[in-house]
């Protein structure tokens, strides 16, 4: 197991040890002390609203065995003084990759939709392969990716990195951390675009994965994005596309939905045939498969494999997950796509809900966020929508959904209300038994509330 130790430390990130400093090492890496164990190495970060500086003297008292920091004033510590902490947490995290990772792939993963979904699944594949290593859960910015990284075991083969961002320059930074191998760009839609003048702009954003990215690295992008050719034309490396045009380098020649899930057929750049099962619902997961399928073909790996491997796939919490739940004596189907919404994922997930052709489909949505002044216009927009995927039943949550709510005709009509909280408590009056109930919102939201009351009444 690697061990950080002062001398690796100040080669690392050009920091000072303080006069008397003397330890031993330490494997495991904390900025949080709310988290730290004994041994652990203490890294005092600043934001704009925490100091870890103000916390040292708790991480010590709990077992740290030693810190980084940039303000030289303490005595009797084992420390490392840096200007920047947050920079020499980027700087050990390049250093971890180049001199321990050394013979780990790194795949980087962004887009503005199926980012998450695409890591995962591509996690459950490489698994099969060899030794592979993900961000937990939403660990994708300029603290977790690295803290991401240096928790991958020195025998990594696959290092899968995804990348979020909220606003230009934060991708260029984390490629730049991780120098990957392979990029992946999922798509370009309006999430987070109030942060951004146009999509236009959430392009540009999205490829400073190209920053870090090796010049013998591979960029694979969606081929059937209106903004392909841009993408590709400013990638100066090889490019693999994916999607259903049949100029794509991945192609998906055919998709069939059924209640057991997708089974997809693949046409890969060697030409090759696969089909693919996977137990989820809704053909927006076969682009996170295309994208997989491109990159297990570009690592060059057996392809024999690809589809056993699939199987074991799952989706992650909150992200379209189906459960039959007994609530209040009824028995319901729901979709929990509770985590997060943006107008593509809205439709997509409204998309699936529509393939349930026996059922009384009821969508309870909440407001899609950070979409700046075209909030109104993205939320009016899903009426079309709802109406062609023969929804039977609404309801709306917060101040954007209830502009879609007043367009609504009045057998769609459900009730708006003000938040989850309100809708939680009504759900009683608003289910019936065998509904298939779609739960989706954005984060701010908070419409998981809505699906843990079904979830503890079950």
């Amino acid at each position: 197991m690697f061990e950080w130790n002062t001398n690796n430390i100040v080669d690392a990130t050009g920091g000072r040890k303080i006069d008397g400093c003397h330890w031993a090492h330490s494997s495991n890496i904390s900025t949080d002390t709310r988290n730290i164990k004994e041994g652990d190495l203490f890294i005092a970060l600043k934001g704009e609203n925490f100091d870890g500086h103000d916390f040292l003297h708790e991480a010590f008292l709990k077992g740290a065995a030693a810190a980084v920091v940039s303000e030289d004033k303490y005595k009797n510590l084992p420390l490392i003084v840096v200007q920047d902490t947050l920079k020499a947490l980027h700087d050990m995290t390049s250093y971890y990759i180049r001199n321990v990772l050394v013979n780990a792939k790194v795949i980087a993963i962004t887009g503005s939709v199926g980012k998450s979904t695409t890591k995962e699944m591509l996690y459950t594949v490489l698994s099969q392969y060899g030794v592979s290593h993900v961000n937990d859960g939403n660990f994708n910015n300029n603290i977790g990716l690295p803290l991401t990284v240096l928790k991958a075991p020195e025998n990594c083969q696959y290092l899968i990195l995804e990348m979020g961002m909220n606003r230009a320059g934060e991708i260029k930074k984390l490629s730049a951390i991780s120098s990957p191998d392979i990029a992946v760009i999922t798509n370009i839609e309006p999430a987070h675009i109030g942060n951004f003048s146009s999509l236009f702009d959430i392009a540009q954003a999205k490829l400073e994965v190209l920053h870090g990215l090796k010049s013998n690295g591979t960029l694979i992008l969606n081929g059937d994005s209106e903004y392909y050719d841009y993408l590709s034309s400013h990638a100066g490396r090889n490019v693999i596309s994916f999607g259903r045009n049949e100029s794509t380098t991945v192609c998906l020649l055919n998709v069939i939905g059924n209640d057991k899930g997708l089974s997809s057929k693949i046409r890969l750049n060697n030409g090759q045939i696969v089909n693919c099962n996977l137990c989820v619902r809704g053909e927006h997961f076969a682009y996170s498969l295309l994208a997989v399928a491109a990159v297990v073909e570009n690592l060059g790996l057996d392809l024999s494999k690809l589809p056993p491997a699939l199987e074991n796939f799952s989706v992650m919490k909150g992200r379209g997950n189906i459960h039959k739940v007994k609530y209040k004596e009824k028995y319901i189907y729901l979709i929990d796509d509770s985590y997060n919404a943006s107008p593509a994922s809205m439709k997509a997930a409204i998309r699936t809900l529509g393939t349930y052709s026996n059922q009384r489909k009821v969508a309870l949505l909440g407001d899609m966020l950070e979409l700046g002044n075209e909030s109104t216009v993205f939320h009016t927009e899903l009426f079309d929508f709802i109406v062609g995927h023969n929804v039977d039943k609404v309801y709306t949550v917060g101040k954007f959904m209830l502009e879609l709510y007043r367009l609504l005709p009045g057998n769609i009509k459900g009730t708006h209300f003000n938040d989850s909280n309100q809708l939680k408590y009504n759900l009683t009056n608003i289910v019936q038994n065998n509904d298939i109930v779609l739960v989706k919102g954005s984060r701010g939201m908070r419409m998981d509330r809505v699906v843990q009351e079904f979830i503890i009444e079950y």
